[in-house]
Formats: structure tokens, sequence, C-alpha cells
């Protein structure tokens, strides 16, 4: 046998290994060039195109079939790697510029791993106090903490959605829901409907529901406060916001507060939300998060159950649940109704459902956390609140939003509680673009691809923006009139801004207002004895919008 075939690597050997690597360099041009338009071709790029160097190796490889096939596919990838590492740590490289991680830099699956931990938003708070106000938090990725880049990128002439958001929606469903589509006209022409839905004089119509639903609250409070119950107050929280958004999104048919999770909606909301917070970093990746043993089946479960509350509210009319959200997503209130199709509503339906329950939940929670850790803010609040409604009269009206929006100590509970802990803590991603080549936000200009992320958690605790003391729970900052007190309004950015903020911004202050000022009239509260107060904000978590702990709280008859 002749040596130059089959004895030790030679030089026709190294020649032929050298086909591998020109493989795996030519996969990276075409990953660079082509990944956002023929992402699904490049996979199979990526799978076969190392059996051409394989059958160039072949001749000059002593061994098993199955070496051959790792040295060929191995040394193709290897060198993509490497490729792409040196490609994103070099100064060729159009983010090279600025500071950040090494490790984020070179490979998303840096924002897989603090995105699992919860913590994402303390990472990129200590990473704004290390590297300042623009950080590289991955290979095509910028975090900003300036003010001035709020309007740029969010406002009126801003940005589309970022890329994270083509791993945020489940394979298993082909329509994307309103918050996840990426092209800024599209976006906008969906968004009408939402926009007439929770107009200022559409609000007024839901009161009703949201009336029965407070109502409903009270009286199971005031049954466990008759004997001094502890109660989890983040739990009812949930279960309120859950029935109320029920109401709002599919007619009716959730009785959290009644019955408990029955349907084991909490469950299967959490593991959604967990896995789309991974999903989001490596879209190209979702099909496979999906399909891992527990998450992909609660997916689906929760698809067949949306669904199915969908077919519902569909076949009970407005004329059995009177105007809602769904009145306007099937374009009921149309003298001709041109409804969605069912796969679209469906998809809207049970955006509003996690959106406007577990944001408001979380934001309820954390203002009742803050009142109680000091009693002085809960007598404050208590003080305005009678002033303006007499606890004789009777129950707070859901009808008189212009009062309870014109008291300044309840908003200023609300405004602080939502700075400190805004409902979506650091995803707020943006892009520039497609065709624009990209946007100068102030004198950095973003790449079209590159995604750009504004953390309001890292923006509300910024002393440049809120001062003194801006981690701590201070509502007087938003009614002090001293120059030395910091309180930047444009820095504020709980519901966003812009074209694409929060849809249900309107009703979501109704619902804060309302059900704060209630129960703070209504009951005499206080945490639990021995409990550590740290572990609220300790529990609170990141994945997309903030999950939370148990708040036990000591509930009694308010004592007039």
């Amino acid at each position: 046998m002749s040596p130059e075939i089959f004895g030790p690597p030679n030089t026709r050997f190294i020649d032929a290994l050298l086909s591998a690597v020109l493989c795996g360099l030519g996969l990276h041009l075409l990953f660079n060039k082509f990944e956002r338009q023929y992402l699904h071709l490049l996979k199979f790029a990526l799978l076969f195109s190392p059996l051409a160097p394989l059958y160039i190796i072949l001749p000059h490889y002593r061994g098993i079939a199955l070496n051959v096939v790792l040295t060929a596919y191995g040394t193709t990838y290897a060198t993509l790697l490497m490729s792409l590492i040196i490609y994103r740590l070099s100064p060729i490289h159009p983010l090279w510029k600025y500071p950040g991680p090494v490790l984020a830099k070179c490979t998303k699956f840096w924002g897989v791993y603090h995105s699992s931990t919860g913590c994402i938003h303390h990472t990129l708070s200590d990473l704004h106090r290390y590297y300042g106000s623009v950080v590289r938090t991955g290979p095509n990725e910028l975090s900003f903490c300036d003010v001035d880049a709020i309007q740029p990128i969010l406002g009126a002439d801003g940005m589309g959605k970022g890329p994270v958001w083509d791993g945020r929606h489940s394979p298993k469903r082909k329509e994307v829901s309103l918050i996840g589509i990426r092209d800024t006209t599209e976006h906008l022409q969906r968004r009408k409907v939402w926009n007439r839905a929770f107009n200022i004089s559409r609000i007024k119509k839901y009161e009703p529901i949201l009336r029965v639903r407070v109502d409903q609250l009270v009286d199971a409070l005031q049954d466990l406060s008759k004997t001094n119950a502890q109660v989890d107050l983040a739990e009812w929280m949930s279960s309120f916001a859950y029935d109320f958004m029920g109401d709002m999104a599919f007619g009716g048919f959730f009785e959290l507060m009644r019955d408990g999770d029955v349907d084991g909606l909490w469950k299967l909301m959490e593991a959604g939300i967990r896995v789309n917070a991974y999903s989001q970093h490596i879209p190209w990746a979702a099909p496979v998060l999906y399909a891992l043993p527990g998450l992909g089946k609660a997916s689906a479960r929760l698809i067949d159950f949306v669904t199915a509350m969908a077919n519902k509210r569909i076949q009970r009319g407005m004329a059995f649940t009177g105007e809602d959200l769904s009145s306007h997503l099937l374009d009921e209130v149309s003298p001709s109704p041109k409804p969605m199709p069912l796969s679209v509503y469906s998809s809207d339906a049970l955006l509003a459902v996690v959106a406007g329950s577990d944001t408001t939940a979380t934001a309820l929670s954390n203002m009742f956390f803050y009142i109680l850790s000091d009693k002085t803010f809960f007598e404050e609040l208590r003080n305005e609140i009678d002033a303006n409604f007499p606890i004789k009269e009777g129950r707070i009206p859901a009808d008189d939003s212009s009062k309870l929006s014109s008291m300044p100590y309840l908003n200023a509970v609300i405004n602080e509680a939502l700075r400190l802990q805004p409902p979506v803590p650091s995803g707020l991603q943006r892009a520039p673009d497609v065709g624009t080549g990209g946007k100068l936000i102030g004198s950095t200009f973003v790449p079209e691809g590159t995604g750009v992320y504004l953390p309001p958690y890292v923006i509300h605790r910024d002393e440049r923006y809120f001062y003194p003391n801006p981690n701590a729970f201070w509502p007087e900052r938003w009614l002090s009139g001293d120059p030395n007190t910091k309180t930047n309004q444009a820095a504020y950015i709980p519901y966003s801004v812009g074209p694409m903020n929060c849809a249900g911004k309107l009703l979501a202050q109704l619902e804060l207002r309302v059900v704060l000022a209630t129960l703070v009239q209504r009951f005499d509260m206080e945490l639990k004895p021995q409990w550590n107060p740290l572990e609220w904000e300790t529990n609170l978590q990141d994945f997309f919008v903030s999950t939370k702990g148990t708040l036990p709280v000591i509930i009694k008859p308010r004592v007039l």
C-alpha cells in the first residue's frame, strides 16, 4: 500500500484537510451575509456542506469511516467556531469598540445563561455601572442606559422590534401576536384595533367589569379578615388580575378568586414565559427547546386552552358579554363586522391575558410590599384616600377615574413602585428597520441587524435621573419641589413610550388606582412577623415579565 495514500498524514492529507477549513470559512461568510434572509436554507448548508471535504479527505485517511466523518465535520465546525470568535472580537466587527464581557461578545449563550437565572436585570445594571452608558451584550447587540437614547430608539421615529422577537413565540403557533410583529408598518396596522379598544371613551365602558371583580376581591378578603388571617397577597393579586383580564379577553370563564387555579393556568403561563426567556436569545433553537419534555407539552396545552376559550367567546358574542376587548378584536362593534381569523384572535387574546394580568399583579404586589414595609407610607396614603372618598359613603367608585388620577400621593406611590420594579425590567429591545442600513443614536451608530436594549430597571435606578437614593422607595420624590431632587420624567418608561408602548396603559392605571385605594381603605394590613422582607425582592425574577414569590400579609378588618 502506498504510504502517500495510506501512511501517516502527509502533504496531500494536509491539503485535503484544508478543504474542511475552507468549508468552515465559507459557512461563516454565508451566515454573515444571508442569515437573516435564508436561515432555514443555511441550516441545511451547515448540516451537509462538510460532506464535500469528507469526500476529498477520504482517500488520504487510514482508519474506519467514522473517523473520516469526525475529521471532516470536526474540522469544518471548529474552523467555523474559531472564525466566528475571532471576527466578533476583532476590530473589523462593527461593534468592536463597545465594551462588554468577552463571552457576551462571542456568543448569545451568555444571554441564555443569565436569562435562566432570572437575574438578567441585575446583570445589566452591574454591566452599565462598570462599563458606562453603552454596553455590548451580544455578538450583535447593545444595551443603552441613556435618557437621550429613549426617543431615538422607542419614540415616534424610533426603531422596530428587535431580533429577540423571532424567538419569543411557540413554533406551534403560525400566527404572531401583536407584541411580536417586527415589521413596523404591519405592527402599527394591527395596533389600530388595540388603540380603539383602549382609548379613554372605551375605558369607561369597561369600568363595570372592573367593579364586579374588585367587589369580589374585597368580599373574599373580608371573609378572611374576620379571623385575622394570613394571606399570600401576591397570589390574590394574581387571581384578581387573571379573572379581570379573562373577562376582558374572553368574556369570562376564569374564576381563580372563587375556585383557585383549577386549570393550572399559572404553571402553563410560567412555563411559556421561561422558555421564551431562553429562546429569545437563540431563535434558531426554539423548535428544539419547545420539543423538550415539559416545555413542549405545556405550550401545546396552553394553545389548546386558549383556542377553546376563544371559541367559547365567539359563540357567546357581545350581546351576552357586553363590550370588552374581544368586541374590538372580533370587530363586533362595527355595523359590518370583519372579525380577525381565530388563530390571530386567540394569539392576541392570550397576549392580553399574559401582558395584562402578570404585569398588573406584580405591580400591585410590589406596591403593597413597599407601603407595608414602612407603615408611614401606608398611613399617608390612607389619609389621602379617606379625604377624597369618605369611608362612610361606601366603596371607591371605579367610574371616578378623574378624582383617582388627581390624587398626588396615590399616584406617587404607584409611580415609585413602577420605577423601582418595572413590570418588564429589561425586555425593551428594538433594532434598525430592515433596509435602513442602521441608525445614529447620539454619537453611536447602530448597524442594521443589531439588537438594542433599553432596560427600564437600569435607567430607573440611575442617579443621573433619580436622586437621591435611586434604589430606595421614596414616593415624595414625585412631589418634591426641592431643586436638589432629580426626578426625570423623560427617563421614566414603565409602559415603554412611542407608537409601540403598552396598548393597555390607561386600563392598567385605572386598575392599579382602584385596587390599591380600595384595599388600603378597607383593611388593616401588616407583613407577617418574622418574615424577612429581603425575600421579596430576591424572589422577583426577570423572564421578560417579572415573576414573584409569596407576600405573607396579616389582614384584619379596619378599625374605625
